[in-house]
């Protein structure tokens, strides 16, 4: 289920940070607007894909459905099993991961002493520091995925011209940094027995510098 999730929320983070320099770089150097515009349809066809890609991701990782992988699912089961991030269970997956047989290396008893073993009041919070992210999603880039990416309403153009009307990318960039923040902070609990740190966003930071970095690499280096 991480794995999924983790998936849905990578491709949000990757193809909306796409989206966003593309266009960026299109605005800020004429040069590069130069090579969109010989080239137009592509970059249209291009950018549209990206939208859309963005749109049935974001729209996954917030799936209530019995049937599908959720980031709601993850953190109740996350919630509900304390014991998954035990020092004892945290031992096994730092053996197995390091390919360790026989007795423990001297490093390891004093690294499992260290960890954070969280109880299920600890983890309880994280379904609380969700919700108004849900709900943000739920009220503005839901309707949007729902009536215009995932299917084609009967809405007018004037009503999905007022559902885009609300969207902010400061809205988007705040709930994609908390998704990836979030599964990085139960990733590292899960692996190192870190205790959970919602508000470092070193890595949800590099990672959008890192896809930012590579399209404009990219499109400088075209001809």
């Amino acid at each position: 289920m991480f794995l999924s999730v983790r998936g849905d929320v990578d491709a949000a983070v990757g193809s909306n940070t796409a989206y966003l320099t593309i266009n960026r770089l299109g605005t800020e150097d004429r040069s590069i607007w130069n090579k969109y515009q010989r080239d137009g349809q592509f970059w249209t066809l291009n950018t549209y894909a990206l939208q859309t890609t963005f749109f049935i991701a974001f729209g996954r990782i917030f799936d209530k459905r019995n049937d599908s992988f959720s980031i709601q699912k993850l953190l109740g089961t996350t919630v509900a099993n304390p014991a998954l991030f035990s020092r004892a269970a945290l031992r096994e997956r730092k053996r197995y991961l390091s390919r360790i047989t026989g007795a423990d290396p001297p490093w390891l008893p004093d690294f499992i002493d260290q960890a954070w073993e969280p109880t299920a009041r600890d983890l309880e919070p994280l379904q609380a520091a969700l919700a108004p992210h849900y709900a943000r999603f739920s009220a503005i880039y839901k309707p949007i995925r729902h009536k215009y990416f995932a299917h084609r309403g009967a809405e007018s153009q004037q009503a999905i011209e007022g559902m885009f009307g609300k969207t902010l990318k400061t809205d988007v960039a705040e709930i994609l940094r908390f998704l990836h923040t979030l599964l990085w902070a139960i990733r590292e609990l899960a692996l190192n027995g870190t205790r959970l740190d919602l508000n470092n966003f070193t890595d949800y930071d590099r990672e959008v510098r890192s896809v930012a970095s590579d399209i404009e690499r990219f499109i400088r280096q075209l001809a």
